[in-house]
């Protein structure tokens, strides 16, 4: 606000407070001295300031004359100043001259407004204009709408983005409308990529066979192509019969071209050969037998028979560790990574954890000694599981335990508690070596050592001749060479070599050791016999007629026939290829394509694969195709499909954790937790009844608790194992032991420990067979360091091809999680302490794992009917009659111990035998261990 010289005098006139006594002081002396310059007030008083200010506001003639005007103030005669008059008028102006500069840029701003307003309803229009084109070119030309886009003069007023998301919604609204499904917003912008090719990233459970069938569905019903000019390939018979069923339930036209890539090969072939393959879960294994001919062949040549025999031996023998000595030719770095990872594969066949340990199981199979690898014994409620056992009697033996880290304080520390396990055990004698036993004495001092002990603890020790040996392991061999052979020989199929051409990269190849030079040159003639028999034989297998059908593409035969002319179709003529799975894809796969692409230059294709769940590297599949699909398919896109709808979030978290660092993670569509719990084996105490069933067999009784807390909960359960077998020992039941040893005998004998009505809800399966199945509860049941990763001691013999630790690891890793990734509600792993899969670690880094407790599982009643447990206390006088009886002796308790049927159970007929004198003391317990009965 403006300040005026007149309110200042008045404030001068109050600063000076004795008007009635010194007024003509003030106005005859002080104020003309101040107007003239002469008088200055202290800087401390107030009337300096007003002075000041006074000064600046009045005019000349108005200071000159401030004794007067402070009098004719005080008079009352002085009510404006020619100055305050002059400002006010000046106020006056710049107020008026702003206020109608403000009205001017009102004026202006309305103008613009409205300029803009009426740009902007102009743009809407055109833009409303552009979007109703491109609704109508969605709806009537789909398949050239990008183009279309691309030319409209008005195109910049839609982003590209907003073209997308226009595009990703009719594909919804279309689907919603016409298949009566709802796809999310990634599985739509998938199935509306029409132009060029791409790939789409379809993580676990995002429904990538529900995008693939929608996108044909709409090629075909929205976008008006011919089904003839549409081809759908899977990898497996399963994946294609899936999508054509569901292709026929929302289809009412005529199928497309739905097959494998060995149906197309076939139909574009015809061969008249007889085909072979291996289908296992079929019993179909033509190409192993041809294999194993040749093989058998060369077994019993003369060149080669005597060279199998000693490279197999020399397997069974020899030991990775040994490059420290030089033997090796492979970075001791790469070994030492994955030490945990490399198990030893023995004589008798068993994968042990060390060099020390494999030389004590060969030495004892060599000397005759029949032993148990990991025998579980119980100790403290929990279960032990000592290297080596020999048994000498039901109840008794020898304990060999290797101590291969002496020295670290837990380590020694268990050690000492083994031996004082051991101690109190009388029938049983503990046999000890060490890693430094081996550094010390050598290999051969080492296994004199062993030798001598076991003949002091009275175990006969005969060396067996070397062809004994040989004959007691010949079969295991045989079959062991021949798989490797066989995965060999379909690496050379898929690459499409000939001998000479394998010849060519083994000269050029390191060997890693004398084993493999000399497993490769026997791989070599054996493939080269393999061919020969093929056709002297008129046998042809996929791999071949894979080529044959690259080859005729190439050379200009486009036309295929199916069953039996029902269906016919051109390659040339596509317009649409999809490929399922694609992660399984290889070089004899994209040279099919490349063909293909020759013929058809305007063939768009579409893959959906997870690099996640690429598992089949050992049949010959390679990522680099999917890794770097930009460069296979120039001008290529990429999509990611993320949304899990199969898993409850934790476990989606816990496959996101252990795939950290290796893409996009997936994300959970449930709100649902769900659960991933982990149980330890090893911490697992059977009950007394239990063990009375089940004996040794501890795998069993934990498995089916498990499994009834998911039936009673209305689960349903599948077992996933990494192997065809149980890496425990199992007790089976007579009427099982006719199946073969494997999973599928494991499963029955699973099911017989439950009622009739679940017994369909559980079943037992590899993992590699489960994948694309998926179950309410999953339970891993070998989540080990050496079943996940499991390198098979082979893997050395097929480093030719491409195969590595750091390879192999890293698709073990991409199976465990497919192992994960099956249960939609409930995840279980069932590991032991110290044996764990390193997997578990890099979960536990970013995701929670729950820890399992063994005792809120109650024991599951048997079908056969209910036990009792009878522990006898304080009968050190009738113990051998007790021992005759079945008794057994529970240290721990320090009680004699039976099971008895429940049904028909007498107390007062168990208190009448002899042994049960006033000395001793009886309780009952039922199988959860209440106390039932106590003397």
């Amino acid at each position: 606000m403006a300040q005026y010289a007149l309110g200042l005098l008045d404030q001068l006139i109050g600063c000076w407070h004795r008007w009635d006594r010194y007024a003509d002081y003030y106005l005859r002396e002080l104020a003309p001295a101040i107007a003239r310059g002469q008088h200055i007030p202290a800087p401390g008083d107030a009337d300096r300031r007003i002075v000041e200010r006074l000064k600046e506001l009045l005019t000349a003639n108005e200071w000159e004359r401030l004794p007067q005007l402070l009098e004719q103030r005080r008079a009352g005669t002085l009510l404006e100043l020619e100055s305050d008059r002059r400002r006010r008028q000046e106020e006056a102006d710049y107020q008026r001259r702003r206020a109608d500069e403000r009205a001017r840029v009102e004026a202006l701003e309305e103008q613009r407004r409205i300029t803009e307003e009426n740009q902007r309803r102009q743009l809407g229009i055109r833009r409303a204009g552009v979007l109703r084109q491109l609704r109508e070119q969605l709806s009537n030309g789909f398949l050239s709408a990008d183009s279309y886009f691309d030319t409209i003069a008005d195109a910049g007023l839609v982003s590209r983005e907003q073209y997308q998301d226009l595009k990703t919604q009719h594909v919804r609204s279309w689907a919603r409308s016409c298949l009566e499904q709802e796809l999310d917003e990634e599985q739509a912008a998938a199935v509306g990529v029409c132009e060029g090719d791409a790939l789409v990233v379809a993580r676990a459970g995002s429904g990538k066979t529900r995008t693939l069938v929608a996108r044909a569905a709409f090629l075909q019903r929205h976008c008006g192509v011919p089904p003839s000019e549409l081809l759908l390939l899977a990898f497996n018979r399963r994946a294609a019969g899936e999508m054509r069923q569901r292709l026929s339930d929302s289809s009412g036209e005529g199928l497309p071209h739905i097959m494998t890539f060995h149906s197309l090969a076939w139909a574009l072939v015809h061969p008249r050969e007889q085909l072979i393959y291996d289908d296992v879960p079929a019993d179909q294994l033509g190409l192993s037998r041809e294999v194993q001919e040749v093989v058998d062949e060369h077994i019993r040549s003369a060149i080669w028979g005597n060279r199998i025999k000693q490279l197999m031996l020399s397997h069974f023998r020899d030991d990775w560790e040994r490059i420290e000595h030089g033997r090796f030719h492979v970075s001791m770095d790469e070994f030492l990574a994955y030490r945990r990872c490399l198990p030893r594969e023995t004589l008798k066949g068993d994968f042990v954890k060390s060099l020390g340990e494999r030389l004590i199981a060969n030495a004892l199979f060599e000397h005759d000694v029949d032993y148990k690898y990991e025998w579980s014994f119980g100790w403290n409620g929990t279960t032990y599981r000592p290297d080596f056992t020999v048994f000498t009697g039901q109840q008794r033996g020898v304990v060999i335990e290797y101590f291969g880290l002496e020295g670290t304080s837990d380590y020694d520390e268990m050690s000492e508690r083994k031996r004082r396990f051991w101690d109190r055990k009388s029938d049983w004698v503990l046999l000890e070596l060490s890693q430094h036993d081996l550094a010390r004495l050598g290999e051969d001092g080492f296994r004199a050592r062993l030798i001598l002990r076991l003949r002091e603890a009275g175990l006969r020790c005969e060396l067996l001749p070397e062809e004994e040996i040989w004959s007691r392991i010949r079969e295991r061999a045989v079959d062991s060479f021949t798989r490797v052979v066989n995965d060999a020989i379909s690496r050379c199929r898929m690459r499409n070599l000939s001998p000479e051409d394998l010849r060519g990269l083994m000269r050029v190849h390191r060997m890693c050791s004398s084993a493999e030079e000399g497993f490769l040159a026997v791989a070599v003639s054996i493939y080269e016999g393999y061919l020969e028999r093929l056709a002297a034989c008129g046998k042809e297998d996929f791999n071949g007629l894979m080529w044959r059908a690259v080859k005729l593409i190439r050379d200009g035969q486009t036309r295929f026939i199916r069953d039996r002319g029902l269906e016919r179709g051109d390659l040339a003529k596509l317009r649409f290829v999809m490929v399922d799975e694609y992660q399984d894809f290889s070089e004899m796969f994209w040279q099919l394509l490349s063909a293909i692409r020759l013929r058809n230059k305007g063939v768009r294709i579409l893959c959906v694969g997870d690099d996640w769940q690429a598992i089949n590297g050992f049949a010959g599949s390679d990522l680099c195709f999917f890794r770097d699909f930009s460069g296979y398919f120039a001008g290529s896109s990429r999509h990611q499909i993320r949304t899990n709808y199969r898993s409850a979030k934790r476990i989606v978290d816990a496959g996101n954790a252990l795939m950290l660092g290796r893409g996009d993670a997936a994300v959970a569509s449930s709100h649902d937790d769900g659960e991933v719990v982990v149980y330890r084996l090893d911490q697992y105490a059977p009950t007394a009844a239990e063990q009375s069933r089940n004996g040794a067999d501890v795998i069993t009784p934990a498995l089916v608790r498990i499994a009834r807390l998911h039936l009673d909960r209305g689960r349903d359960v599948a077992v996933l194992c990494r192997t065809n077998h149980v890496p425990w020992y199992v007790s089976y039941a007579e009427q099982h032991l006719h199946l073969p040893d494997g999973l599928e005998r494991f499963q029955e004998h699973l099911r017989a420990l439950l009622p009739n009505d679940d017994r369909g809800r559980l079943k037992v399966s590899t993992t590699h067979r489960f994948k694309g199945l998926e179950e309410h509860a999953i339970l891993v049941v070998d989540a080990l360091e050496r079943r996940y990763p499991l390198v098979h001691p082979n893997w050395v013999f097929l480093r030719l091809f491409g195969d590595s630790l750091e390879r192999i690891v890293e698709e073990e890793r991409r199976l465990f999680y497919v192992a994960l990734t099956r249960a939609s509600e409930s995840l279980t792993v069932v590991t032991e302490t110290g044996r764990e899969t390193p997997f578990l670690d890099a979960i536990r880094s970013h995701a929670s794992l729950k820890e399992g407790d063994w005792s809120a599982l109650p024991p599951v009643p048997h079908l056969s009917g209910a036990l009792l447990e009878v522990r006898v206390y304080h009968a050190y006088a009738v113990r051998s009659v007790l021992k005759r009886l079945g008794y057994t002796w529970v240290n721990d308790g320090k009680y004699w111990r039976r099971c008895v049927l429940a049904e028909g159970f007498s107390l007062d007929d168990l208190l009448s035998q002899p042994w049960a004198t006033s000395q001793v003391a009886v309780s009952v317990y039922s199988e959860t261990g209440e106390l039932l009965h106590r003397k």
